[in-house]
């Protein structure tokens, strides 16, 4: 069995995050709530069980919508208010507690489509889906330059696929019965956001993912991954 070093790196991500998610989410505290929409543009990345590459397939579109909040590693206004030893060591360590407010994670219950269509042998097909499941982001916000911010995230997600058919000819297939659509699709990506403070308590933001699911490629077996371009646009609420 090969293992694609996007694989190995997915691995690594997720054991960051979920070190992370231990140790500092227990005392974390919800920043903001948000809510986006937008679109996905997915490519299908099929090969076949003899090892090819499969290239008659094209990238389709579809609708992306998620809802969540986000958390702030170090909440400065909080945790100097009080004289806990917390408190005391990062009114110690100013650099340290600077770079920690930058951190940011966030949580979302997302729904998506993943299409492709193709065709081969002048047969047109398509596949049409809609995918629920959870995200998670972990990384770093700029200081903020006239109420404009930047964010870049390592992300991880899970769908699983609640509809889906494919078109073939003059056909529907049910895809919710295909062992390739079967189960929890586990992607890993990188995400950029830009937000614009719009109030005190409202903010905007336009974000940018790419996402790849984590399959290994198995000698003698088919295998299908998702690669995701989301663009989506949205706004926060300051909590």
């Amino acid at each position: 069995m090969k293992i694609s070093f996007f694989y190995i790196k997915a691995i690594v991500l997720t054991m960051i995050m979920f070190a992370f998610l231990c140790g500092l989410l227990v005392e974390a505290k919800a920043q903001t709530y948000n809510l986006a929409v937008g679109t996905n543009l997915s490519t299908y990345l099929y090969q076949n069980s003899d090892g090819v590459q499969i290239d008659f397939l094209k990238r389709g579109s579809g609708s992306h919508f998620q809802i969540g909040t986000e958390f702030q590693l170090l909440d400065t206004t909080n945790d100097y208010s009080t004289t806990s030893k917390k408190a005391i060591y990062f009114s110690k360590h100013q650099m340290l507690a600077q770079f920690l407010t930058h951190l940011h994670m966030d949580m979302q219950v997302e729904s998506n489509q993943f299409n492709a269509v193709g065709d081969e042998q002048n047969i047109a097909f398509s596949y049409q889906t809609n995918f629920v499941g959870v995200s998670g982001g972990f990384g770093y916000q700029s200081p903020s330059y006239k109420n404009w911010t930047l964010t870049v995230q390592g992300r991880l997600a899970g769908h699983k696929l609640i509809q889906g058919n494919q078109a073939l000819g003059n056909k529907y297939l049910d895809l919710t019965k295909d062992n390739q659509f079967l189960g929890i699709q586990l992607f890993a990506g990188l995400a950029v956001q830009v937000q614009k403070n719009l109030s005190q308590n409202l903010i905007a933001f336009i974000d940018i993912q790419q996402m790849k699911t984590m399959h290994a490629i198995q000698s003698g077996a088919p295998t299908l991954n998702f690669q995701n371009k989301t663009i989506s646009f949205g706004i926060k609420i300051l909590k």
